[in-house]
């Protein structure tokens, strides 16, 4: 039986399984979420308070909504987000822009602590959206716009916060989900084990998965594809992700935990087989010409290792925390060539080629605390401390004054580190009912960079007990990373489709600074409906952009041993970039189980030095939303939403080629719908499927939409 039959056969098994049980009815045993418009949240200010309080623009995908869609990912939970756009590159990295930030500029946090991930200028977070699982998550609380003064570097664009359950009761759930692609390409399985206790002072948490995913080809013998987009288009192979908390309460309240975490990925991608004919420069190919097949396998091996202890504590005068913690990223990536001469029509045996090895590990050392303190009515004091050692050593990495280690430049090895400290304060001043004002500053230094002052200034004023006026005047930076500064690796090769690229850090890079205002008004109607209309502007300075220096590898031999053909390219700071727009969007409870939400963002985004768009962004996206959620547990939840991308602004690589790239416009749709029901109480059915409307963008130089995904899944509680 045909993999494509065999998906018929499980949907039609499951829908009609479904129906049949559809005939009994009981009542849900458990009380679904209400539709709330006071959603708690702590990212904003680093204190509980809820959505419709809080200045800053912020929002929250609960529980309700992860189940609902059965996100497994961070990716999966960021679609439809408002402002919120997650596109893939060409290899199939998720990068998340808020307000039309790039990837680098969203401070990215599990619990508030940091990750030790990429440290690569264009996947910097790229590949945690998927890392990331939410079998253990009870929301994310998503902010648009910079929150410096709080969080310091890194948090330019925005701050996404996965929050993690806490124990109450004894549970276990287990998942299993299948997904196939159109064609029947690619996906594969996610399956996962979650355990919870809860007994007299202690608590425990375990979270342990294995997923496989499998190759999506898209080999295509034409030679007018363009190089490189072909082959395995995907990473493909196993995940393990295992999570391990244990808590305990001491008498007085004060909580101890500690945490552990490991994420262990195998993957690899083949491309298709690239011949390269030997003939002079200018020659006409004849038959007899000789050439060269080769068939190109990397594998990319990551292991990220987390530890924390943290210690905490509050009273009616005072709600404080201590935590330490490390995160240890390893990556080994391999890169090696299959090849075979032909020559006189004969062809020579297969040989197997040296391979090109690259090794990268970042350690991320934190210390950190923070009090908050009641001074009364009208005052909350926060003020907090950090600590953190970025170190980061590897083939990629090399400073002027370090030696290579081999006769190529791709013998490059080095290490270097950059230490952070910092002290931040913020005050929640409340001179009447109507106001609520908040200050905060905060101080950097770094020993590799100047000390930076960041403050933010932020405030709602309750115009009416159903209208709020708010408005934020924030700063944020970004310090340049290790990579950044050292980087010393052959991004690209040669190829036939034109020439590769070398990379070469700058140690004299400034960090990115922007300053951003936004103002914006909401109205409430009841506690059903909801209604916000902003507008938002943010200017950087000193962006880090890469650019060909206009040097060839050829032409200095002495620094680019080896490697030949390969444009260097470096980085730079840009003068001065925009990033202004509109938002509007609302939600509303039709009826009791229906609820709505829909979106409207404008985006202008632009480089001020020569007035050109910044690409990966659409002018206008539009999201809509649509759920219903029964207090019949038998009957069918469903969900749908969609983002609609207009003027969206890439780079088309059916167009380009690596020395020259060609920009243009275009509009899509991603639209995704999940169904959910039990079979009896503790066992539930789901069937779903993302990409409706089968979006296709895949290549190299493109944002990877694969199209069309079918999921079918169960999960068991006991």
């Amino acid at each position: 039986m045909q993999k494509k039959d065999l998906s018929k056969l499980v949907l039609t098994t499951l829908l009609t399984g479904s129906v049949l049980w559809g005939g009994t009815a009981f009542a849900a045993e458990e009380n679904l979420q209400e539709f709330s418009l006071d959603t708690m949240v702590v990212t904003a200010t680093r204190t509980e308070m809820s959505v419709k309080e809080a200045p800053s623009a912020v929002q929250v995908v609960d529980s309700k909504k992860l189940e609902q869609t059965q996100a497994k990912t961070l990716h999966d939970a960021l679609k439809g987000a408002l402002g919120v756009n997650v596109f893939n590159d060409f290899q199939g990295r998720s990068n998340v822009s808020i307000r039309g930030s790039e990837s680098r500029h969203v401070l990215i946090m599990v619990d508030g602590k940091r990750l030790g991930g990429e440290a690569a200028y264009n996947s910097a977070n790229a590949w945690d959206v998927d890392r990331i699982r939410m079998e253990d998550v009870e929301r994310v609380e998503i902010i648009r716009g910079p929150a410096g003064a709080l969080y310091g570097s890194d948090a330019m664009g925005g701050v996404i916060n996965v929050v993690t359950k806490t124990p109450n009761k004894t549970t276990a759930v287990i998942n299993y989900e299948h997904g196939w692609y159109e064609n029947g390409k690619g996906a594969g399985y996610k399956s996962n084990l979650y355990l919870q206790g809860a007994e007299k002072n202690y608590t425990y948490k375990i979270n342990a998965g294995l997923n496989n995913s499998r190759p999506y080809d898209t080999l295509n013998p034409s030679d007018k594809a363009p190089a490189g987009s072909y082959g395995d288009y995907n990473f493909y192979g196993e995940e393990r992700p295992l999570s391990v908390n244990v808590g305990y309460t001491f008498d007085n309240g004060n909580k101890l935990g500690f945490d552990f975490s490991r994420f262990k990925e195998e993957t690899q991608k083949k491309g298709s087989p690239n011949r390269t004919f030997m003939a002079a420069s200018g020659a006409p190919i004849k038959p007899m010409t000789p050439y060269q097949d080769k068939i190109q396998t990397i594998w990319n091996d990551i292991k990220r290792t987390d530890y924390a202890v943290t210690y905490q504590g509050s009273d009616d005068k005072q709600d404080w925390m201590f935590r330490a913690y490390k995160s240890v990223f390893d990556k080994n990536y391999k890169n090696q060539n299959l090849t075979r001469m032909t020559t006189g029509g004969h062809h020579l045996q297969w040989k197997l080629q040296a391979p090109k090895i690259d090794t990268i590990k970042r350690t991320l050392s934190v210390i950190e605390g923070k009090d908050t303190f009641n001074l009364g009515d009208k005052n909350k004091l926060t003020a907090g401390f950090e600590y953190r050692k970025d170190e980061s050593e590897g083939t990629r990495l090399k400073k002027a004054s370090t030696s290579l280690s081999g006769p190529t430049a791709h013998d490059a090895f080095d290490k270097a580190a950059i230490n952070y400290m910092a002290a931040y304060v913020q005050d929640e001043f409340r001179p009447d009912d109507k106001w609520l004002l908040i200050p905060s500053v905060r101080f950097d230094h770094s020993d590799q960079f100047s000390n930076k002052l960041t403050s933010n200034l932020a405030a709602t004023y309750n115009a009416a007990d159903d209208v709020r006026v708010k408005a934020v005047v924030g700063q944020g930076y970004k310090t340049p990373t290790v990579n950044d500064l050292y980087i010393f690796w052959e991004m690209y090769a040669q190829n036939p489709g034109g020439p590769g690229q070398f990379y070469v850090g700058n140690p004299d890079l400034k960090p990115e600074k922007s300053l951003s205002y936004e103002l914006s008004v909401e109205k409430d109607w009841g506690d059903r409906s909801t209604v916000h209309l902003g507008v938002f502007r943010s200017e950087v300075k000193d962006l880090i952009s890469t650019y060909w220096t206009g040097k060839l590898t050829d032409d200095d031999q002495d620094l680019y041993p080896g490697v030949n053909g390969d444009q260097v390219m470096a980085y730079k700071n840009i003068p001065e970039a925009t990033l202004q727009g509109v938002e509007l969007y609302g939600s509303h409870r039709l009826g009791k189980n229906i609820y709505l939400n829909a979106g409207y963002t404008f985006l202008d985004a632009k480089d001020k030095t020569n007035g050109t768009r910044l690409k990966d962004r659409a002018k206008h996206q539009v999201t809509f939303g649509v759920s219903y959620q029964p207090e019949n547990i038998y009957a069918w939840d469903l969900s749908f939403d969609l983002v609609s991308n207009l003027g969206y602004y890439f780079n088309n690589g059916d167009k380009s080629t690596m020395g020259n790239f060609v920009y243009e416009t275009k509009d899509f749709t991603i639209a995704n719908i999940m169904a959910s029901r039990h079979l009896n109480k503790d066992t539930k059915i789901y069937l779903g499927i993302d990409n409706i409307s089968n979006h296709q963008n895949f290549g190299p130089y493109s944002d990877g939409n694969l199209g069309r995904l079918y999921r079918v899944g169960m999960e068991y509680k006991f």
